[in-house]
């Protein structure tokens, strides 16, 4: 079955290739010679302006520390708003390619708008990187030559956590709570099939509408008998379903686990005797990360913004690491598509969430860290919030313990 694997990964690499070599020249370079364009979207409107802030902090960082300079040549970025918006996301895209001229983009933040951006790469013939934009189709089923994820797919960190609640926590009847669009579902799903796969029972999936305000009913249907309940929330939602789930007592029937629940941004908001030790995430990030890669990042950030950087902030910031040594390799010629891209592929780096490589389908793999929220005394902000890992799953795949061919063959996870 591996040899059989390994074949057919060759198979399908050989094709991307093959159409990447059929790049056109349409777009034209950067005015300047010695330098290279970046054009990067994220949100700074809407209801994650303040992740989507932070995350193009995270890439100017990386820049300043770098002094602005890759592939000896120096590096300009233009930013834009794509408000986690696919038709802004959109029309920013294509503004950053025709207007800016921008040598290639790097975003968003968002799934959805994931898509449409890469749609916009594909019909412009532009470099997309993918810093966050989980969704899992754009590194499976519609894995493209022009695009290659940096951040992580929905499902992939879910996988471990399915596994951890069964093998490590010993839940064994579980009410998964997600919210209901596509990275919510890919990601709830993502460890229902883990969960399920490891001996466990699923007591009810409960779907929250994106524009819910009172979760007060949802939480009312969940089964008394779960010895479980799985939280996927995003955005403002994260703090709403907090406050309710203790307003209305639910912290005494249940055990409640964040899957996607309480990054750093959330956490700040939250009563302490409340949020303290709860599993918060599973992510291929946290805070609490012991490592000399981390230090630095976390010292770099802390000392320009006196804040904790988020999960976002990372993300970002890494993206830069893959493109530095990219543009590195290839002497700063973005001018050949192909080249560049598949110097983004071929790059090892480790980055403050740990080592990382790029699979045959434009997807890292990465460790996978399962954490709890936790108050610390900081040097010099004093005492704050992060996440500190529980349990680390080293290089963990998008495709989990499955060929990549079992998985794609299943196709994709939907409500």
């Amino acid at each position: 079955m591996k040899g059989k694997g390994k074949n057919r990964l060759q198979m399908i690499a050989i094709p991307l290739l093959t159409l990447a070599l059929t790049f056109a020249v349409g777009m034209q370079p950067s005015q300047a010679a010695d330098e290279i364009h970046i054009g990067f979207l994220t949100p700074m409107s809407g209801g994650l302006t303040k992740p989507g802030t932070e995350a193009k902090w995270g890439f100017e960082l990386f820049w300043e520390e770098m002094g602005h300079k890759a592939g000896g040549k120096t590096i300009k970025v233009s930013y834009a708003d794509s408000a986690c918006n696919p038709d802004a996301t959109i029309n920013q895209g294509r503004r950053l390619i025709f207007q800016e001229k921008v040598d290639f983009l790097v975003g968003p933040f968002c799934g959805h708008a994931g898509v449409a951006l890469a749609q916009v790469a594909v019909e412009t013939k532009t470099p997309l990187i993918l810093f966050i934009a989980g969704g899992d189709n754009l590194t499976k089923w519609g894995a493209n030559p022009l695009v290659v994820r940096t951040g992580f797919c929905s499902s992939q960190d879910s996988h471990a956590f399915g596994e951890w609640l069964y093998k490590e926590k010993g839940l064994r009847n579980v009410t998964f709570i997600g919210q209901d669009y596509t990275f919510g579902q890919e990601k709830t799903l993502g460890a229902v099939d883990t969960f399920k796969q490891s001996g466990g029972k699923v007591a009810k999936i409960i779907w929250a509408p994106m524009n819910t305000k009172d979760y007060g009913p949802l939480l009312a249907g969940i089964p008394t008998d779960s010895d479980g309940v799985v939280s996927t929330v995003v955005g403002g939602h994260r703090t709403k379903f907090f406050q309710q789930w203790f307003d209305f007592g639910y912290d005494r029937k249940f055990k409640v686990f964040g899957l996607h629940w309480l990054q750093t941004d959330a956490l700040e908001t939250l009563n302490d005797d409340q949020a303290n030790g709860l599993v918060s995430q599973a992510l291929p990030y946290a805070q609490g990360i012991d490592t000399p890669e981390n230090k630095k990042f976390m010292d770099l950030y802390i000392k320009k913004h006196k804040a904790i950087p988020s999960y976002g902030v990372e993300m970002a910031y890494t993206s830069g690491l893959f493109i530095k040594a990219a543009l590195d390799a290839v002497g700063g010629n973005v001018a050949d598509k192909e080249a560049f891209l598949n110097a983004v592929r071929k790059a090892k780096v480790v980055a403050p969430r740990g080592p990382m490589t790029i699979d045959a389908y434009n997807n890292p793999v990465q460790n996978v860290y399962i954490s709890e929220a936790r108050k610390i005394k900081h040097e010099t902000l004093g005492e704050v919030w992060i996440n500190v890992p529980v349990k680390t799953y080293k290089n963990v795949s998008q495709f989990w313990n499955w060929s990549p061919e079992e998985y794609l063959k299943r196709g994709p996870y939907k409500r």
